[in-house]
């Protein structure tokens, strides 16, 4: 097949966990927001299983092409995929933005089951893995959430491309172009960047938003955009947007609002994270946080301001802990905030974000909080402040950003 080597990074974070399910009889699904690597992801499996098995057949089907409309049908999709088998060798399907193909979920389940095919699916709509489909691959696959580039990826993209810069200087553009793969490989400037990141922002909202579900004015999705951008990280519930947005714009219902941010998760523009009581009882009446799927969407749309930094530190690290795995949510204890309480499998971690700790009242909240979780977990505070690099204060961990992201947690 061709179009599999490349010169790019190999993004082993996301490789690595998908590696142990390669020849496994159930479908390997690739979440996440348009452009963010998915299609790169499932090229650099594809290779992996070539160098192991040079005769393998693999029918890979980008439906971003222009020149797959044609088999855009669950019909005919089958059809093609059915006569493009081979017998004697190890047959790989890959489907990249299979979200294009209406009834894809039948086809797909329907050559699972047939056992042909080892099948490998990306979709750029959470909307996948949702209960309308899973009649038909329930229990069948298993998922992976790709993220934008993490810093990591970041340093190596600047080293592919000849430009060694430092670590610090790195982490400043990621605070204002983001991670979207494309900025990285051509060395963009701010404005060309924006302009970039607008153009992924523009395609997603048309074809998974306005196109798919039929909005004839798009004018209070971009309200409710701009919104969310300026309130990503702050402790929120939907009926608290939809007041603070028919306070300054008026004529916006609630069903709207509710419909609209529905659509924005959907199409992996913005996650919303959940509060968690971290003792005693349940929260009565929990709160959500929102935080984009790449901060170059947020400087693009809004231009970039330095007083939003703290905001862009903490979507940072939460994109670090998504991209690593984790289930994120933020907790609650005794009515104090710990911004995330991230999870996985018996793992958990405690996080707090603190641009600077330069008072004693802000060290005294940020480690006071986590000091209240009476447990043997991990915690840390993240901050971006010169002066605290590494440590720790009663056996809490300190870590400067740069240090964090880069950190084996």
């Amino acid at each position: 097949m061709e179009g599999l080597k490349t010169k790019l990074v190999y993004r082993e974070r996301y490789l690595g966990r998908i590696r142990p399910h390669i020849g496994k009889p159930y479908i390997k699904i690739l979440t996440g927001v348009r452009r963010g690597g998915k299609s790169t992801i499932m090229k650099m499996i594809a290779g992996d299983i070539m160098a192991d098995d040079p005769g393998a057949n693999i029918v890979f089907i980008d439906f971003e092409l222009y020149s797959n409309a044609r088999i855009a049908d669950a019909d005919k999709l089958y059809r093609y995929v059915s006569d493009s088998a081979k017998e004697g060798v190890t047959n790989v399907l890959m489907i990249d933005e299979v979200q294009e193909v209406e009834g894809w979920e039948k086809v797909i389940s329907s050559f699972n089951n047939e056992g042909i095919y080892d099948i490998y699916i990306t979709g750029s709509n959470s909307r996948l893995l949702s209960s309308e489909y899973s009649t038909y691959i329930s229990g069948r696959y298993v998922s992976f959430n790709i993220q934008t580039l993490s810093f990591s990826e970041c340093m190596d993209f600047r080293r592919i491309i000849g430009n060694n810069a430092s670590e610090d200087n790195v982490l400043d553009l990621i605070y204002r172009q983001g991670g979207f793969p494309v900025v990285w490989i051509s060395g963009h400037s701010d404005n060309d960047a924006y302009s970039v990141v607008r153009d992924i922002y523009g395609s997603i909202v048309l074809k998974d938003i306005v196109q798919k579900h039929r909005l004839r004015n798009d004018t209070a999705l971009k309200r409710i955009v701009a919104f969310l951008c300026d309130n990503i990280a702050s402790p929120t519930s939907l009926n608290n947007i939809y007041a603070g947005l028919s306070k300054e714009y008026g004529h916006l219902r609630k069903e709207t609002v509710y419909k609209f941010c529905k659509y924005l998760e959907e199409a992996f523009i913005f996650y919303r994270i959940e509060e968690e009581g971290l003792k005693g009882k349940g929260l009565l009446s929990p709160k959500n946080k929102f935080y984009l799927s790449d901060i170059g969407i947020k400087n693009a749309l809004l231009g970039y301001r330095s007083g939003d930094v703290s905001k862009h530190l903490e979507n940072i690290v939460f994109l670090e802990m998504k991209s690593r795995g984790y289930d994120i949510t933020f907790g609650n204890i005794n009515g104090n905030e710990v911004d995330f309480v991230c999870k996985r499998g018996d793992s958990r971690i405690y996080i707090q974000v603190s641009y600077r700790l330069s008072s004693e009242k802000t060290i005294e909240r940020e480690f006071g909080n986590l000091k209240m979780i009476q447990d043997g977990y991990p915690k840390y505070v993240v901050t971006m402040d010169p002066d605290w690099i590494s440590g720790d204060v009663d056996g809490i961990k300190f870590l400067h950003v740069r240090e964090f992201l880069k950190a084996d947690l």
